[in-house]
């Protein structure tokens, strides 16, 4: 999506993505409401720019991005944009580990077994990711 062909709402509906938060979480972050966050997205309700600027404080979002389409979303350094990126991919992978059902009670038991029992744990996945 190109920032600047897009609304204040659909960009805010892209930030909430890529913060790999629900609306609620994010609601709750910037001391919102859910019905509120959702009314945004719709435009059915304006972002203020007091609400862009509570959203760059908490989220580090350029507000001018948020409420204009101007610049970038992030404007961090280099630096931190990498760490936000590597953030987003992990945010992601442990979604996955909480939607895959039974996954996350296994990697629990998986962590307090001794290290030889995980090396055995991990070969038995090598080999029947192999046949696949």
């Amino acid at each position: 999506m190109k920032a600047n062909d897009s609304t204040p709402g659909r960009r805010l509906s892209e930030t909430i993505s890529v913060l790999g938060i629900n609306q609620t979480e994010f609601a709750d972050s910037i001391g919102s409401s859910q019905q509120t966050i959702s009314r945004w997205i719709s435009g059915k309700l304006t972002i203020t720019r007091i609400d862009a600027l509570a959203v760059e404080a908490v989220h580090k979002i350029s507000h001018q991005w948020l409420l204009n389409g101007k610049g970038q979303m992030f404007d961090l350094p280099e630096s931190q944009k990498t760490d936000i990126t590597s953030l987003s991919k992990m945010t992601e992978f442990i979604r996955k580990i909480n939607q895959a059902k039974g996954l996350k009670p296994l990697i629990d038991d998986f962590i307090l077994l001794p290290e030889s029992d995980q090396d055995m744990i991990r070969n038995l996945v090598k080999h029947f990711k192999n046949k696949l």
